[in-house]
């Protein structure tokens, strides 16, 4: 039921090398049975996305966690090293993960996690999925921000691709959730994708990493919006 999506290693070491920097990113197949283990360190935020809204987030012990909707998913992060139960209902399913300390190994960052009917759980779980890694290059302006394109990642038996960027604030100290960043075909932005960012805070001089998930879209021809209390700037072609 559980499986890390094989990383297609062979010339992209360096790119995968500055995203283990950030947490590791899996893919987890479930079909609710059982309980997923989600690796967490303190001071940084990892993403659950369902590709589905989430209706009904229950945290055993939620003194301890942050925990917040997001349009596909939810973002979590603890602040002191406890370990609990985390149960999320969404469209009569049922996901059920424990959240512990990484313990000095690498923390979960990004973690997609997909519905399998309970009899197709092993047979793809054993699947071959691949990610492919491609370095890009990109810089918008958008106010007192700067975002810097990093890397593009395609995992093709989830239909997802996640666009890996970074930006550096140089004004007052801002809320991340106030940032508007879009994938677009043509003028029109795409129905299933959702910006999630390392950081809920930034302040004068700071930086912070974060992803934009896209589903069930290819990221050839495609343009990247960012948006930020009256600013905005398009890159058109993302580099694939």
């Amino acid at each position: 039921m559980l499986s890390s999506t094989a990383v297609f290693m062979v010339g992209f070491l360096s790119a995968l090398m500055a995203a283990a920097s950030i947490g590791e990113k899996r893919t987890i197949l479930t079909s609710g049975d059982k309980v997923q283990t989600v690796r967490y360190q303190l001071g940084q935020s990892t993403v659950l996305y369902f590709g589905m809204k989430p209706e009904t987030v229950i945290c055993g012990n939620k003194n301890y966690f942050h925990i917040d909707k997001i349009k596909e998913g939810i973002t979590i992060q603890a602040t002191s090293n406890l370990s609990t139960n985390l149960t999320v209902l969404s469209q009569g399913k049922r996901f059920l993960f424990y959240l512990t300390p990484a313990s000095g190994g690498k923390p979960d960052s990004f973690i997609d996690v997909r519905w399998v009917p309970t009899a197709e759980t092993k047979q793809v779980a054993n699947s071959s999925g691949k990610q492919e890694v491609r370095e890009l290059r990109g810089i918008l302006r958008a106010g007192p921000l700067e975002l810097k394109l990093l890397r593009g990642i395609v995992i093709a038996a989830s239909k997802r691709s996640i666009l890996e960027f970074e930006i550096k604030n140089s004004g007052k100290e801002l809320k991340t959730s106030a940032i508007e960043i879009l994938a677009l075909k043509g003028k029109r932005a795409l129905p299933h994708q959702v910006a999630v960012f390392e950081a809920e805070a930034l302040k004068p001089g700071a930086t912070t990493k974060g992803r934009l998930i896209v589903t069930d879209e290819s990221l050839s021809g495609l343009s990247l919006l960012i948006k930020y209390q009256g600013n905005s700037a398009n890159l058109q072609g993302i580099g694939y």
